[in-house]
Order: C-alpha cells, then structure tokens, then sequence
C-alpha cells in the first residue's frame, strides 16, 4: 500500500512539474505574461525542472518495474505503461536534444507537448484513480 501512495505523490509531482514547464517556456516564448521573472530565469527554471521531473519520472518507473508482478489487469494498466514509456522516451530525447543535438530544438517544443499529455496520462491512469478510490 504505501508503495502506491509513493508513486501516486511522485506522479503528482511529475505534473507539478509539468504544468510549472509548459508555463515557464509558454512566457518566455511570448505566449502569455503571468510571471515577474526574466526570460533568462525561466529558461533556468525550465531546465532544472525538466531535469527533476526525469529523475523523479525515472525513479517512478523503477519502482513500477521493481514492485509489479505481470496478471491480467484493467484497462488502466496498459494505458498506464504506454503513457509512462512515452512521456520517458520523450523527455529522454528532449533531454538529449538541449544538451547535445541543440541543432534540432526545433522539435522541443513539440516531445515537450507530447511529454506534457503523457505525463497527464499516466496521472490520469494511475495517481488520480488511486487517490479517488480512497476518499
């Protein structure tokens, strides 16, 4: 039982700190203005936070990998692995892509989006249906 509550903080978190990056880089790409913090300090905002939220996102799915045993599950399950694999994949090429191959940021914006819904994913197939079947 508390390793289902741990995982289900830790995904919160993860989209915590999602919500936290698609607003930080929505201000300083001009979209919107709801933040007192120079652009320079968003980006570092940003960064780091990505850099959290793939450790911690990577810490969750160690933990999944090391707790589950495989049966026959419902529905949220395989949505749930599906979602989890492709918000990792994407924020490990994101990653990859602002430290190495800054040659194709072009594509950050969009494996951002992506990892940002799939993060919303897994929340949505596993932390909120476990906080909701306890209240």
């Amino acid at each position: 039982m508390f390793i289902l509550l741990l995982k289900s903080i830790l995904t919160t978190i993860v989209l915590v700190l999602a919500v936290i990056q698609a607003l930080s880089m929505a201000q300083v790409r001009g979209y919107i203005k709801i933040m007192p913090i120079p652009p320079r300090t968003l980006r570092l905002v940003h960064r780091w936070g990505g850099d959290i939220a793939l450790i911690l996102a990577l810490v969750v799915a160690v933990i999944c990998l090391q707790t589950q045993y495989y049966a026959a599950y419902a529905l949220h399950v395989p949505l749930h692995v599906a979602f989890g694999t492709l918000a990792i994949l994407t924020m490990l090429i994101k990653f990859g892509i602002a430290r190495r191959f800054r040659r194709r940021l072009r594509y950050a914006l969009a494996l951002g989006i992506t990892a940002g819904l799939s993060v919303l994913g897994v929340f949505s197939a596993s932390a909120l249906l476990y906080f909701m079947s306890r209240t």
